[in-house]
């Protein structure tokens, strides 16, 4: 079946099942139409990608929100992350995604942009594992505009050879068999199996040979069917393409698929007479007579690791016969297979061409971009090397990969190579994990402190990193000092921010089933979001699949008082006001001196060097120092702890007055809050 639309870091989906079309109801039911819902594979009980196809007719906003509602039956990853789910718009282009969380069976995702009404939207979900037993299963679909689903049935349990194939094999012409040539492509004509016919708005699937062949993107110009420009052509992963039946190949009986020169198509950069295509249309499984490559391609490369282990750590380098001399000062991008291979930030020093220390490198979504330096002979032979330090990192999951090197804006392809093995984090358990704010108030420069109680897979100094996802609403500044930063007391060798993301680069090694606490500095420039609520932070890692684990956070009202204990100070309103002494902790119940309930909370204080009062509204509180027994309008009320005397002021149970007063507390990593 097919695969995910993804591009670098391992994302989502596509493919094809039987997925026939719910009732129809009146567009003024729905924002929404259902096109299509299919797997990448429909198999009982197994862990597969899906993909959604609707149309909206209401324009979506930043904050608004997209449902799948899966059945029970199914079972949803409830550690799916925004890398885990790819949404893109009828031009191919990726729409952002802000958030992405999983209750029950439905996974509902946060816009990060606008999308506009009549927008045709693909939604891919990783992570799913279809039911147990076969049979026919509704989705439903809606957005933030719906108050219900609109629903599209699937079937589970009919394997990809249970569909019928053509008993004869459809021709493959192609304008040239070199090796890596760029070619226009004919596949077919062929009859449809069992009378069926072509209908306008449904998917043609192609499965090409190898992963090099296509381009990018193609353009519906470059695609006939059956004579008539293709309505829709969409790239779903290296090696498949999905193609919309135009109106003028609707009730057709058989396909004719043409591609232009001007697609983009090259064949294979290996020699082989058994390269085949297949074609998948209603479920149903056509495949082609062998096609013959001749030749090698110059542009191909062989890759050298020092070690092919999943997940591993390792040197990379391979030598390039170029089309052209190479000069110095020259740009070369090295693209590995996925983003989450190259760490970000490579020292120039781990880099070399020719055996020279390359200059300005940088490094984006897998791509690793240098120059030669100066003084760099002109030659027609490259050599490039990444050393072990580098902290280059397999893929995790085995199979077989290529690179691609630009050279002067000419581009080389590796010839494939294997990874192997797996890489499986060790269980651990973070349910009392932890994430707080140092201030919970609105619109207030705070701190996040994340206390994790172990890691899954180990994380390499320099090179992996923590990732905290902050939810819309919170400020985050496009740069963040790694002095603002500590994992477990040390400054953080690096930190990133991409979007509402910090990524935090630790300068120790971590072992796996290590306690680390990641803090993050008020003067690291976070601000609380204006609105007050129950905000979600999450926590990932680069070394583990999926969500770590999330914590709520709450944000109250400017007017909340923020305080720590042991510092004799507290916060409201943005302002910082000292204590006559600092709260502390007797037994586990916290102490604050008489005076914070009357400078902080607004309450009517009294005290003398034996005792306190404390008057908020009709409720009357007495206290005596050194008794653990109160009069709270008139009644003894015993106290959790005795009443001290700290720099000459009684000191009073916080818990006891603020229960009574109406207030509450948040208290979270030694950092309190109280607010109404």
């Amino acid at each position: 079946m097919h695969k995910s639309a993804k591009t670098g870091i391992s994302v989502l989906l596509a493919t094809t099942v039987l997925a026939s079309p719910f009732v129809v109801v009146p567009k003024a039911a729905y924002a929404l139409t259902v096109e299509d819902i299919s797997a990448d594979d429909t198999s009982a009980d197994e862990e597969t990608e899906y993909t959604i196809e609707f149309e909206i007719d209401k324009e979506l906003k930043s904050g608004d929100e997209i449902s799948v509602k899966f059945p029970s039956d199914y079972t949803v990853d409830k550690k799916l992350k925004t890398s885990d789910v790819y949404l893109e718009d009828d031009d191919g282009d990726e729409i952002e995604i802000d958030d992405v969380s999983v209750s029950g069976n439905v996974v509902t995702i946060e816009l990060d942009e606008k999308v506009s009404k009549g927008t045709l939207l693909t939604l891919t979900i990783d992570n799913i594992t279809n039911p147990e037993d076969k049979g026919t299963y509704t989705i439903g679909v809606k957005t933030s505009k719906e108050t219900t689903y609109k629903n599209e049935k699937i079937t589970i349990g009919k394997s990809s050879s249970s569909g019928s194939s053509s008993s004869s094999k459809f021709d493959v012409v192609q304008s040239s068999k070199s090796a890596e040539a760029d070619i226009s492509l004919t596949l077919g004509k062929f009859n449809l199996s069992s009378k069926g016919k072509l209908k306008k708005g449904k998917y043609i699937y192609v499965d090409f040979p190898t992963k090099d062949m296509l381009p990018k993107s193609i353009s519906k110009s470059d695609v006939k069917v059956n004579g008539t420009k293709a309505e829709y052509v969409s790239i779903l992963d290296s090696d498949s393409i999905r193609i919309e039946i135009p109106s003028g190949a609707d009730g057709d009986s058989y396909i004719k698929l043409e591609f232009s020169s001007s697609a983009g198509i090259k064949n294979p950069s290996e020699a082989d007479d058994e390269y085949t295509f297949e074609i998948e249309y209603d479920s149903k499984k056509y495949t082609s007579e062998d096609m013959e490559v001749t030749g090698t391609a110059k542009s191909s490369f062989d890759v050298a690791l020092s070690d092919r282990a999943a997940g591993a750590r390792s040197s990379y380098s391979f030598d390039i016969d170029l089309s052209t001399k190479l000069y110095s000062n020259t740009d070369i991008t090295i693209e590995f297979p996925s983003a989450d291979m190259v760490p970000p930030v490579v020292s120039g020093y781990s880099v070399t061409v020719n055996g020279d220390q390359v200059n300005t490198v940088s490094t984006s979504n897998g791509k690793v971009s240098f120059r030669t330096p100066s003084g760099f002979k002109s030659t027609d032979s490259l050599t490039v090397k990444f050393a072990y330090d580098a902290y280059l990192t397999n893929p995790k999951t085995a199979g077989t990969y290529s690179l691609t090197a630009k050279v002067d804006n000419k581009t080389y392809r590796s010839k494939s190579f294997e990874i192997s093995g797996t890489s499986a984090p060790v269980a651990v358990d973070n349910t009392a994990a932890t994430i707080g704010l140092t201030r919970a108030t609105a619109s207030t420069p705070t701190g996040v402190q994340i206390a994790i109680k172990g890691l899954g897979a180990p994380i390499t100094r320099s090179q992996g990193f923590f990732e905290i996802v902050l939810p819309a609403g919170f400020k985050v500044p496009a740069y963040i000092p790694a002095t603002s930063v500590t994992v477990n007391g040390t400054a953080a060798n690096y930190v990133g921010v991409r979007g509402q993301n910090l990524i935090i680069v630790p300068s120790q090694d971590i072992p796996a089933q290590t306690a680390v606490t990641v803090n993050v500095l008020e003067a690291g420039g976070v601000v609380n979001p204006a609105t007050t609520g129950v905000y979600s932070i999450g926590v990932y890692t680069s070394e583990e699949k999926g969500l770590l684990f999330a914590r709520p956070a709450t944000i109250v009202a400017l007017n909340g008082v923020s305080f720590k204990a042991n510092v004799a100070s507290f916060t409201k309103s943005g302002k910082a006001t000292a204590m006559t002494a600092a709260p502390y902790i007797v037994n586990g119940n916290t102490l604050m001196p008489a005076s914070f309930f009357r400078d902080g909370l607004g309450m009517s204080v009294t005290w003398t060097a034996t005792t306190a009062k404390v008057v908020s509204g009709s409720t009357v509180m007495q206290f005596k120092v050194g008794s653990n027994v109160a009069t709270i309008n008139g009644q003894n009320v015993t106290l959790p702890t005795a009443v001290q005397v700290k720099s000459n002021i009684p000191t009073l149970p916080l818990r006891t007055i603020t229960d009574r007063t109406g207030y509450k507390i948040i208290f979270v990593n030694g950092n309190y809050t109280v607010y109404k």
